[in-house]
């Protein structure tokens, strides 16, 4: 009776041995079934979460018919349209793009403040406007600066509104280097219209969005939104009759990534188109 009990207990150990095994394999391979899903969800959501941000971001587009309030460049070599270097030439470490991903920068305006410049004084280093016919004056905490639109290009003016008479304004102030052209040319400027935020999109060298904002080429702001990301491709795609579509390729990692294509709201025409509303 004994040796049937000793060996009923060998068996009964060696059952549980067996399931013991079998569950722990089973439970090894539900985690790593579990780290799978988890990765590839947090993946899809990277991709999605940068899709909505860079869409939000072409809503500057919807703003103004300008030129240049949507621009991207290389994150090996981040320049601005004109040559000059770009705001993110700043960073520094991990926060610096990646050099196999783009960079979308945008200038978003307040066309609600906009209004006529009636008259411009040129000295070596500050300009002076009157601007008149804006509904009310800017406030200089919400504005940090101002577009003075002409024949001949764009140029961004920092410095304070104050109000002078007949509801007209003057903006005495500094042109600066940054995303719009370098230099206020010495010509007829014709309209104003504030800048509500600048600021510009990119992955960078730890694999995070990171957003940064700036005034020209002074950054203000510096922040990551979403990880897990690998490289950021844009490109402007001409659809015909000054109309864009901008192809994005969001990629995860090496095996993951998504296409999507956002069009331009407004066409990008002319300066009249700003300057005859």
């Amino acid at each position: 009776m004994r040796g049937y009990s000793l060996l009923e207990c060998i068996c009964s150990l060696c059952i549980v041995a067996l399931l013991t095994a079998s569950m722990t394999q089973l439970a090894h391979r539900a985690g790593t079934i579990l780290s799978t899903t988890a990765t590839a969800l947090d993946q899809r959501f990277s991709i999605a979460k940068t899709g909505l941000t860079i869409s939000a971001a072409l809503s500057a587009l919807e703003r103004t018919h300008l030129s240049g309030v949507i621009t991207t460049t290389s994150g090996s070599q981040p320049t601005t349209p004109f040559g000059t270097p770009h705001p993110a030439q700043g960073l520094s470490g991990t926060s610096r793009p990646r050099a196999d991903s783009a960079i979308l920068s945008a200038i978003e305006v307040e066309p609600r403040y906009r209004g006529r410049i009636t008259q411009s004084t040129f000295s070596a280093d500050s300009i002076t406007v009157e601007v008149c016919g804006a509904p009310e004056l800017p406030d200089a905490n919400t504005f940090r600066s101002h577009l003075a639109i002409g024949l001949h290009s764009t140029c961004q003016i920092t410095g304070t509104p104050t109000p002078t008479i007949n509801g007209c304004f003057t903006l005495s102030g500094k042109n600066i280097q940054g995303l719009i052209a370098n230099t206020c040319p010495a010509h007829s400027l014709l309209e104003y219209i504030p800048v509500l935020r600048e600021f510009s999109l990119f992955i960078d060298r730890t694999g995070e969005l990171r957003l940064i904002s700036h005034v020209g080429t002074r950054i203000i702001e510096n922040q990551p939104i979403v990880r897990g990301l690998r490289a950021l491709d844009i490109t402007p795609i001409n659809a015909g009759n000054n109309t864009s579509i901008y192809r994005i390729d969001v990629h995860a990692n090496a095996t993951r990534s998504h296409r999507f294509f956002i069009a331009g709201a407004l066409t990008r025409e002319a300066v009249w188109n700003e300057i005859l509303l």
